[in-house]
């Protein structure tokens, strides 16, 4: 993975590209009700505040959990983007995918952490108690459209704006960041969550759940558990300024 426009180190306060505006929203998690009202209450915000391009990011695990995932990956089969709204890959994304394409010991991962919702949103059966692994494997292929399984696939891993960097989990504290691995920006936790070092960004992020969405020098945590809290929140930088929107059931 490659990220060559950052320096080795950050100096200042953060800012985003001259002239953008992002809106991070941490991990939705099939909870499409609460998405909808969070995109109103940025619009407004948005509207409030002098002209910028402004995009909206969503940090990755849009799927399992929840009850509406069949909503965002048809969402996602509008190419990733709808106007300016980008979807990054999340590990939940990353485990479905590996199990539409065989991998039966992703697949059981992925079915006790959320995956057996997203199968009811599809109206897809679960395994049944005779049925071999891969049998469902193959099983699911044919029941997801191509055109889901290519977004998946081609689901970006990070965005980027000004001194900030824009994944799902974080990265790997002390290695390069054109040498970090792709598993690291989808599944670290404690490694990255636990460094205070200037990673030469600040590290927009979901995966870790935080009780409220908590910025610090050199990363922020967005992810305020929308499937179990029902508090879905986004980070709003624009230029040098950093401000929290949140909707809760």
């Amino acid at each position: 993975m490659q990220f060559p426009w950052f320096k080795k180190s950050l100096r200042g306060a953060p800012a985003t590209e001259q002239g953008e505006r992002i809106y991070a929203i941490g991990d939705v998690h099939g909870c499409y009700d609460l998405f909808i009202r969070l995109l109103e209450l940025i619009a407004g915000h948005n509207a409030a505040l002098p002209t910028a391009k402004s995009r909206i990011i969503i940090l990755g695990d849009i799927i399992d959990r929840g009850d509406d995932s069949d909503k965002f990956l048809t969402i996602l089969v509008h190419g990733g983007k709808i106007g300016s709204l980008e979807i990054l890959r999340g590990n939940h994304e990353a485990a479905m995918l590996a199990a539409i394409e065989g991998d039966v010991h992703a697949l059981h991962g992925w079915l006790s952490q959320g995956g057996l919702e997203t199968l009811k949103s599809l109206n897809i059966m679960p395994p049944q108690p005779e049925e071999d692994g891969l049998d469902f494997c193959n099983r699911l292929r044919s029941n997801i459209p191509e055109t889901a399984v290519a977004a998946l696939r081609n689901m970006p891993l990070h965005a980027k704006s000004g001194d900030y960097l824009f994944v799902h989990a974080g990265i790997r504290p002390g290695v390069p960041l054109n040498q970090q691995h792709d598993d690291d920006l989808l599944w670290i936790r404690d490694e990255f969550l636990d460094s205070e070092i200037n990673h030469g960004c600040v590290v927009v992020h979901g995966h870790s759940v935080v009780e409220e969405v908590d910025i610090r020098p050199n990363r922020i945590a967005v992810d305020t558990g929308a499937w179990k809290t029902g508090r879905l929140s986004a980070v709003c930088l624009d230029g040098r300024r950093q401000s929290i929107l949140s909707v809760q059931i």
